[in-house]
C-alpha cells in the first residue's frame, strides 16, 4: 500500500513538472518577446513623421499587452498565488501605469495631450523593463543556455542584453540633460563604451547627460568591469540561491579559473574586493576633489563616479577635460593611477599577493603573476620615460618638470586601457602616438578589467621568439617550459588583433574624413577598450560609429570568445593526410 502511494505520487509528481515546465517557458518566450519589441518601438520612435509614430504607437500597445499576459500567466500557473502577487507587486503597478497612459494617449488622440505623457510611457515601459530583466535574469541565461551549450556565448549575448537595456535606458528623455531623447546610435555608442569599459564618447558625459544618465553609465560600467555573470551570480546570491553546474562552468569561463569547485567562493572575493578597493579611493577622492571644490553631495558622486571608472578601466569622466585641470595635483593623479594599475592586474594576481602578505595558501608568487607584475612595471617605466622623451618640448612644454614626469607617468598608466588624460592628445606628435598604439595593443593583464592582447599574451609571444633567436627547442619563461596550446593561443589573439584593427582602419579611412594617424590611434584605443582619442570620435558619422562599437564589443570579449561563438565542432575522421611542405621567409 505504501508501495502504490509512493508510486502514484512520484507520478503526480513528474506530471506536475512537466504540466509547469511548458507555463514556464512560454512565460521565457514572452519576456524575450517584450524585450525585443519595446527596443523596435524604442527605435522607431525616432523617425520622424505620423506612419512611424502610428507603428509606434501599435508596438506600444502591443508590449503592454504582452507585458500584463506574462502578469497573468505567472498567476495562473503560480502554486502559491497571493505570495506570487506580493513578490511581483512591482510589475504589476508598472504594467498599470503604462496601460493607463497609453489608453489615457489613445482617448485624448486629436487633442491637446499633456507634454509628459510620451515621458511616462517611456519611464514606466523601460523601468518594468529594467526590472524584469533583473529579476527574471535567471529565465534569460536558461534561454541562452539551450541555444547554445558554449560558456562563450553566453558570454557573449549577455553582454548584447546589457549594451541593448543601458541604450533604451539612455534614450530616455530624462537621461539628457537638455531633456531631448538621444539618438539611437549614439546612446548604443555610450551603453557600448560603458558596458565595455572603453570611455570614447561621441557627447561630453558631463553636460550631456543627466544626474539619472550618470548613474545609467556608472552601472553599466560596475557590470562590465564585473563581468556579466559575476552579476548574474550576485542576483542568485540577492535571493538566497546556488549556482547549478552550468552556472559554475560559465562562470569559471568567464573569469578565466579553471578551478570550478571553488568558483562560489573566488566569486565571493572578487565582489568583496572590487567593492573595497572601489570604496576605498571614492573616499580618498572625496577628500582631494574637497580641497579643490569643496564638501557637496555633487563631489561625493564625481569621487564615487571616477574610483569606479579608474577601477574598471573604463576612462569616463564627470570632467569636460577628463583630468586635465589636476595635471600637477599628485593626490588625485596617484590615487587613479593606483584604481588603474590594481583593475589591470588581474583579480588573480592580487588574490596571490593578498595570500602572501596574510601568510595564507601558497607564499610565493606563481608564474602568472611574476609575469603580470614584472611586464607591468616594465610597461609603465618605459612608457612613462618614452612620454616624457617625445613631448617633453611638445604637449609638456608648459608644465614644471614635477608636473612634466607626472603627466608623463599617468599617461603611461592610462595607457594601459584606462582612457583617462591629465593632458590633451590633439597636439601630441605622430611618432608618440604610432608609439602609443603599441603600449595600447597589448594592454594589461589576463582576466583583469582591462583589455588589449594582454600582457600574457605578449610575454608568451616574446619567450617563443627569444627560443628562435637563441635556437632554443623549448619555449621558457622564469624556467617554466610553455605548451604549445599557449603558445599557439598567443598567437591567435594577436593575429586576430591585427586582423580586425587593420580591416577596421581601412574601412574608417574609406568612410571618414580624418587623418591615417587619427584613424589608427581610434582603432587601436576602441580594440584595446583604451578610450583615449585624438578629437576624432565626435566627428565620426554612422558609419564609423558602428565600426568603433564592433571594435569596442571584440576587445571587451577578446578573440578567444569571438572565435568561439564562431566555431563548428567537426566530426572526428580517421583519415591521414601526407605532410606537406610550404615555404616560409
Amino acid at each position: 500500500m505504501a508501495a502504490t502511494v509512493k508510486t502514484h505520487g512520484r507520478i503526480a509528481a513528474e506530471s506536475y513538472l512537466g504540466y509547469c515546465k511548458t507555463p514556464m517557458k512560454k512565460r521565457r518566450l514572452l519576456l524575450f518577446t517584450t524585450l525585443t519589441l519595446s527596443l523596435a518601438a524604442l527605435i522607431l520612435a525616432q523617425v520622424t513623421g505620423r506612419p512611424a509614430a502610428a507603428a509606434t504607437e501599435r508596438l506600444e500597445l502591443i508590449v503592454a499587452a504582452l507585458m500584463a499576459l506574462e502578469i497573468v500567466a505567472g498567476f495562473q500557473t503560480a502554486e502559491y498565488r497571493k505570495q506570487y502577487l506580493i513578490k511581483n507587486m512591482a510589475a504589476i503597478i508598472f504594467t498599470a501605469l503604462f496601460a493607463s497612459a497609453l489608453i489615457f494617449q489613445a482617448t485624448t488622440a486629436g487633442a491637446s495631450a499633456p507634454h509628459y505623457l510620451d515621458t511616462t510611457i517611456h519611464v514606466t515601459r523601460n523601468i518594468f523593463l529594467l526590472y524584469r530583466l533583473v529579476e527574471g535574469i535567471r529565465s534569460v541565461e536558461i534561454i541562452l543556455t539551450r541555444i547554445s551549450d558554449r560558456p562563450a556565448f553566453s558570454i557573449l549575448a549577455s553582454f548584447q542584453i546589457i549594451i541593448t537595456l543601458g541604450t533604451m535606458l539612455l534614450m530616455l528623455p530624462f537621461a539628457s540633460s537638455d531633456g531631448q531623447s538621444m539618438p539611437f546610435i549614439d546612446a548604443w555608442f555610450t551603453a557600448t563604451s560603458a558596458v565595455c569599459v572603453t570611455g570614447l564618447i561621441i557627447v561630453d558625459t558631463a553636460t550631456a547627460f543627466s544626474l539619472f544618465g550618470k548613474i545609467i553609465i556608472l552601472i553599466l560600467i560596475q557590470i562590465g568591469g564585473l563581468g556579466i555573470m559575476i552579476i548574474s551570480y550576485i542576483s542568485l546570491f540577492l535571493r538566497g540561491r546556488k549556482m547549478g553546474y552550468t552556472e559554475k562552468k560559465r562562470l569559471s569561463y568567464a573569469i578565466n579559473d579553471d578551478d570550478i569547485s571553488g568558483i562560489t567562493r573566488t566569486v565571493k572575493s572578487i565582489v568583496y574586493l572590487t567593492f573595497s578597493i572601489e570604496a576605498v579611493g571614492a573616499l580618498v577622492l572625496t577628500a582631494a576633489f574637497s580641497m579643490k571644490t569643496g564638501f557637496s553631495t555633487a563631489t561625493v558622486f564625481s569621487s564615487v563616479f571616477h574610483s569606479i571608472s579608474a577601477f574598471c578601466n573604463a576612462g569616463f569622466s564627470l570632467f569636460s577635460n577628463s583630468l586635465e585641470s589636476f595635471t600637477g595635483n599628485p593626490i588625485i593623479i596617484f590615487t587613479i593611477s593606483i584604481l588603474i594599475i590594481a583593475g589591470g592586474l588581474s583579480f588573480t594576481v592580487i588574490f596571490n599577493l593578498r595570500d602572501i602578505a596574510l601568510k595564507r595558501g601558497s607564499r610565493k608568487l606563481s608564474l602568472n603573476s611574476k609575469v603580470v607584475l614584472s611586464w607591468t612595471g616594465i610597461l609603465l617605466l618605459s612608457g612613462m620615460y618614452f612620454f616624457y622623451a617625445a613631448e617633453h618640448r611638445g604637449v609638456l612644454v608648459g608644465y614644471r618638470t614635477g608636473s612634466q614626469y607626472l603627466a608623463a607617468f599617468f599617461q603611461s598608466v592610462t595607457l594601459r586601457t584606462a582612457g583617462f588624460n591629465s593632458v590633451s592628445f590633439a597636439s601630441l606628435g605622430t611618432g608618440t602616438i604610432l608609439i602609443m598604439c603599441l603600449f595600447m595593443f597589448i594592454g594589461a593583464a589576463s582576466g583583469s578589467t582591462a583589455g588589449g592582447i594582454k600582457i600574457n599574451t605578449a610575454a608568451v609571444i616574446a619567450a617563443y621568439i627569444r627560443s628562435i633567436i637563441t635556437g632554443s627547442p623549448k619555449v621558457t619563461i622564469y624556467r617554466y617550459q610553455l605548451s604549445k596550446t599557449r603558445i599557439l593561443k598567443a598567437f591567435i589573439i594577436s593575429q586576430y588583433g591585427i586582423m580586425v584593427i587593420f580591416l577596421s582602419a581601412a574601412l574608417l579611412a574609406f568612410t571618414q574624413q580624418a587623418e591615417l594617424r587619427d584613424i589608427i590611434f581610434e582603432t587601436v584605443s576602441a580594440f584595446g577598450t583604451v578610450g583615449l582619442s585624438t578629437g576624432l570620435t565626435p566627428r565620426l558619422n554612422n558609419i564609423g560609429k558602428l565600426v568603433i562599437i564592433f571594435l569596442m564589443f571584440n576587445g571587451r570579449l577578446g578573440p578567444l570568445t569571438i572565435l568561439s561563438t564562431l566555431s563548428v565542432k567537426s566530426e572526428k575522421s580517421s583519415v591521414q593526410y601526407p605532410q606537406g611542405d610550404i615555404a616560409i621567409g
